[in-house]
């Protein structure tokens, strides 16, 4: 049986370098199949170009040295705590660099499409289990905060890449289905400004505090979201 271009999206974002036999041909079954094919493998080649760094020049000969040091040596205390501080560079550098990375965007719409294309599809039909003491604490980190309103219906949340920097990934739970949420703290919009692809529609919506992209297949329903999420997603207190 062949696959239907909606379950080979689905496929696609969760695992792009699906080995199945079945995948592997609906990758190659018509023009459609193998252009969304080609552009997820090269949002993830995107991906490991960004994270590839370096262990900082002479970590390996200096951890060696470590281990041929006595236990109580000096040399052994003070090469063991630059150690760990190149360790604690790699870490956070690649953390760094995943969120700050801009891996060709020209646009923020090309960001939309590229990033909905990679996992947007895939995250719609993940169940997590998600309290909003959960989603207050990431958003947190952006030094926002959500109303209840709308933290009693994120059903997913992460943290994302985004043109600027490092954003949030939400999944909506409306009345109507699951809608996609981008939120981008550094980066501007136009307000209101849509766009279309695919099978979804994008809404672009300026905040207090930086800025988001709706994301989902009924329109109809965008413009109560806008508002939801205009009120709903705040700075934190003292960072207004």
């Amino acid at each position: 049986m062949s696959m239907n271009f909606s379950e080979f999206k689905r496929l696609l974002g969760a695992d792009p370098r699906n080995e199945d036999p079945e995948f592997r041909r609906a990758c190659q079954s018509s023009p459609e199949f193998e252009q969304e094919a080609l552009d997820a493998a090269l949002f993830e080649e995107k991906l490991e170009r960004a994270v590839a760094l370096p262990e900082p020049a002479g970590l390996v000969e200096e951890l060696l040295l470590i281990s041929q040091q006595p236990a109580a040596s000096p040399r052994r205390s003070r090469l063991l705590k630059f150690a760990l501080a190149a360790s604690l560079f790699v870490a956070v550098g690649a953390a760094g660099i995943v969120w700050k990375m801009n891996p060709g965007w020209d646009s923020v719409e090309d960001y939309l499409v590229d990033h909905y294309r990679h996992d947007g599809v895939s995250l719609l039909t993940r169940t997590d289990e998600v309290s909003t003491a959960d989603v207050q604490n990431i958003l947190a980190e952006l030094d926002i905060q959500a109303s209840p309103a709308l933290a009693d219906i994120v059903g997913v949340i992460k943290y994302c890449p985004t043109p600027d920097g490092k954003g949030v990934h939400m999944i909506l739970n409306t009345g109507s289905g699951p809608v996609t949420v981008f939120y981008m703290p550094d980066t501007e919009v136009k307000d209101r400004q849509t766009l279309a692809f695919d099978d979804v529609e994008a809404v672009l919506v300026e905040l207090q505090s930086g800025s988001a992209a709706i994301i989902g297949p009924n329109a109809e329903e965008f413009s109560s979201l806008q508002a939801l999420i205009y009120d709903s997603l705040l700075p934190l207190p003292g960072n207004s």
